[in-house]
């Protein structure tokens, strides 16, 4: 009975354009942000000077075997910045896609777990990470890709793009969806154990204080402005604890998703226009939770019916 809940949830036919659309969006995300910000992140820390270099488990865990106790080699992190942003191109374009989303995961985490190794640790990126590589363990490249196209081109048996669907197409994009709901919570958790797990956290001073703080550190005046209406910095504690506290509920009951995510979407934008708090990543991985395929199938059955019929 569990057993059969289980791969029902997990296996049950999924859309291949739905997971499509997500490693499209996904891979584009970190890929820009791998041109825009790693780069100069990773020029940064080897500045830096070497007392401030604590390895992170995932880069102690590629030294060990080899002995290393300092930094690995900037011609080596470079190189693999590179391979990164090759593999990143064609897992975008889906040309051996699934070989190049896992090397272009791997190299990202790796990148990524190297710069905190330098003391900067930040929590946006994550989840991009992991969401991606349960994208890579799944058949991407299905659809919309040049995998897909070669295949055509081979005498392949041309498929239904928006009604392709298979039992393990499903699986990534529920990881993802499942993902969000134990960040959430984790997010909650740990505001609540501010203070011996009470409410105290939600008293309109703590984010006040932040508002304060970042107005000051980064010149935010709409920060400062803000942080004058403490009323309504109470009202908005008490709002995200509720948000993060039952966002679980949209994996269970799917139409629920149409009211948290336009909550969860207006939340992100908010943090970045108030606070310069950039959670890019979280907001290009909400797709996962739109149906891409049936949103355009009845897009389409709607410009069939609404198409203008001639004269005769």
């Amino acid at each position: 009975m569990i057993k059969s809940v289980w791969n029902r949830f997990w296996f049950s036919a999924g859309s291949y354009f739905d997971l499509a659309v997500l490693r499209i969006i996904a891979v584009g995300t970190q890929l820009f942000y791998l041109l825009n910000e790693s780069f100069g992140a990773l020029g940064y820390v080897y500045t830096l000077p070497q007392r401030m270099y604590h390895p992170v488990m995932v880069i102690r865990a590629v030294a060990w075997p080899f002995g290393l106790t300092t930094a690995l080699s900037s011609q080596l992190m470079f190189g693999i910045y590179g391979l990164c942003v090759l593999t990143g191109v064609t897992a975008l374009f889906g040309l051996f896609t699934n070989v190049s989303l896992l090397v272009f995961t791997i190299g990202c985490i790796l990148l990524q777990s190297f710069i905190f190794s330098f003391e900067q640790y930040h929590h946006p990126e994550a989840i991009l990470l992991i969401s991606l590589l349960a994208i890579s363990l799944g058949p991407a490249g299905k659809v919309l890709s040049v995998d897909s196209w070669l295949r055509q081109r081979r005498g392949g048996t041309p498929v239904p793009l928006l009604e392709y669907s298979g039992e393990f197409a499903g699986w990534p994009v529920r990881f993802v969806q499942c993902l969000f709901p134990l960040v959430y919570i984790s997010a909650a958790v740990a505001k609540l154990a501010y203070n011996h797990y009470s409410l105290d956290w939600a008293n309109g001073y703590t984010l006040q204080y932040y508002l304060i703080q970042d107005h000051i550190r980064k010149d935010i005046p709409l920060a400062f402005w803000v942080s004058q209406y403490h009323t309504l910095i109470l009202l908005s504690q008490f709002v995200i604890l509720l948000y993060q506290c039952t966002y679980w509920l949209v994996v269970p009951y799917p139409k629920l998703r149409w009211i948290y995510l336009p909550v969860g979407f207006a939340f992100h934008v908010g943090n970045y226009v108030i606070l310069y708090a950039p959670f890019p990543q979280w907001i290009a991985l909400l797709a996962a939770y739109i149906p891409w395929a049936l949103a355009f199938r009845r897009l389409a059955s709607k410009q069939v019916l609404t198409a203008p019929t001639g004269a005769g």
